[in-house]
């Protein structure tokens, strides 16, 4: 697939939402007629800076060819500085892409809100998304108040819980609609490790005799799987150790003397899993990583779009546990 190039822009300062959506569509029109423009959801990101929101653009538009979107960026400010005033600034662009030796475009609308229509996203977004076709949002480096007007309009919401510290208003939220943590999906392989030993009949009756879960990790990603050993391994709080370290790793000790862990060898791209019973390793196991990217886990997440009953009792889980203290 050839990288997609910019085929118009437009920029406006204080314009009016009519005025944006009026020249988009005279945009699309000066393309060329042949380019397909095969949507299949408004993508929206929800920036609060002007770093996050440069990174949010560049990352959408590098999937814009393998997900054909609307993609929205905004960047609400509801208290300006004097000396930039209240209103809206807006960019359009149409762009670009060859796959599979046929042209696609899909456009980018960049909005800057500032005053009083900040804290209505869900009126300034309305005029750009797609009739009957659902409406994603994500939060690239915060957590969504309960109260935020723009989720009534999103049919999933994709978040980042790595550096949560209050996730209590995402477990109201999730109970409305698919909500999609990129954190849980970067965790998976050690997920997948931790469930691979106690799925055969050898280490599968230890499961009820686990006595301690050490899990070691970044903020969010530690609390996650806490909470996810608690649900599935019904593990009070006594019986979990939490501790900040760079990379994920879980220890788990069951009976008199089994011990599980899952870890990342230092300094490679392998989770590797073992298990050692009476002081003899009987179990290994070596998984390579994925691309940990934010690129690749918002592809991965728009490929996932439906709610996760397994993340949702983990969270509740990892904060009925004080995880999240």
């Amino acid at each position: 697939m050839a990288e997609a190039v910019a085929l118009n822009r437009w920029n406006g300062t204080d314009v009016r939402l009519g005025a944006v959506v009026d020249t988009m569509a005279e945009l699309r029109r000066s393309v060329a007629r042949s380019a397909s423009r095969t949507w299949v959801m408004t993508l929206v990101a929800v920036a609060t800076t002007d770093d996050e929101a440069y990174q949010a653009t560049q990352i959408l538009r590098s999937l814009g060819a393998h997900h054909p979107a609307r993609l929205v960026v905004v960047q609400p400010e509801p208290e300006p500085p004097a000396d930039r005033g209240r209103g809206i600034d807006a960019s359009v662009t149409i762009y670009g892409a060859e796959v599979d030796g046929h042209p696609l475009t899909f456009d980018e609308v960049a909005l800057s809100v500032r005053g009083e229509a900040a804290h209505h996203l869900d009126s300034i977004v309305e005029p750009f998304t797609l009739s009957d076709l659902p409406v994603v949002v994500w939060y690239p480096a915060s957590l969504p108040p309960v109260s935020e007007p723009l989720l009534a309009k999103a049919s999933s919401l994709l978040v980042d819980t790595r550096d949560a510290k209050d996730v209590a208003g995402l477990i109201a939220l999730a109970g409305r609609r698919a909500v999609v943590d990129l954190s849980w999906m970067r965790l998976r392989p050690w997920r997948e490790m931790v469930a691979a030993i106690f799925d055969g009949p050898r280490f599968r009756p230890l499961t009820r005799q686990v006595t301690l879960a050490r899990v070691e990790g970044k903020g969010g990603p530690r609390r996650l799987l806490a909470g996810w050993l608690a649900s599935g391994l019904n593990l009070t709080k006594q019986q979990l150790e939490l501790e900040d370290a760079r990379h994920a790793r879980i220890v788990i000790r069951a009976g008199d003397a089994a011990v599980f862990e899952v870890a990342r060898d230092e300094g490679t791209r392998l989770v590797r899993a073992t298990a050692t019973v009476g002081g003899r390793r009987c179990y290994q196991e070596l998984m390579p990583l994925p691309d940990d990217s934010l690129a690749w886990s918002l592809a991965s997440a728009l490929t996932h779009l439906e709610r996760d009953r397994v993340w949702q009792q983990a969270l509740a889980a990892g904060v009925a546990a004080d995880a999240w203290l």
